[in-house]
């Protein structure tokens, strides 16, 4: 694996535009929006870390995605890994079909219906790892920690505690009721 390239962020940060917000958000410009700021952070994250050592694993980041959380949770219910991944049903079921084609996951229909009412209703799908994924997912895990890791490190502690605090305290105020995909990128 090539030697780790992120690079050290100055000390020294420009004035904050958040700092004298006004109500009515005029001192904002399109750059300055919370969601703007962190989708820019999201795609360098994801362009720069998390798919550059995906490529050695001849994995994308959706794959990624679901191979970890269904080791980690394994067996789950279809609707609780769209859940916990943030991903559309759409984007899960693609990828569930290549990770099932290439041997890392099984899917199978939950039998145990509870009413007749149900029965209406598609059959739950019920996703497990496979053996192979166990295996992908162990070497693959050390890595992803790694980076993460270098990259956090960029960071004082007290930042990186008040950073989790921060993301934290903004899922509640957004009322999101997903779950994060913890290291899984």
């Amino acid at each position: 694996m090539k030697k780790s390239t992120l690079k050290k962020t100055s000390s020294r940060s420009p004035a904050s535009p958040w700092q004298h917000l006004s109500r009515n958000g005029t001192n904002l410009n399109v750059e300055d929006f919370l969601t703007f700021r962190l989708t820019r952070l999201s795609n360098a994250l994801r362009t720069n870390l998390t798919k550059r050592y995906l490529e050695e694993f001849n994995l994308s980041l959706p794959e990624w995605r679901l191979l970890a959380l269904t080791t980690r949770f394994s067996p789950l219910r279809f609707s609780e890994l769209t859940s916990r991944s943030g991903m559309d049903k759409g984007q899960v079921s693609r990828t569930l079909r290549e990770l099932t084609k290439r041997g890392f996951i099984k899917m199978k229909i939950a039998k145990n219906r509870i009413s007749r009412s149900t029965e209406a209703l598609a059959a739950p799908v019920v996703v497990t790892v496979t053996a192979a994924g166990k295996n992908l997912h162990r070497t693959v895990m050390p890595v992803a920690r790694k980076r993460q890791v270098e990259f956090l490190m960029t960071l004082s502690e007290a930042e990186r505690v008040a950073l989790y605090a921060t993301l934290d305290k903004l899922f509640v105020a957004i009322g999101s009721n997903s779950t994060t995909p913890d290291e899984a990128e």
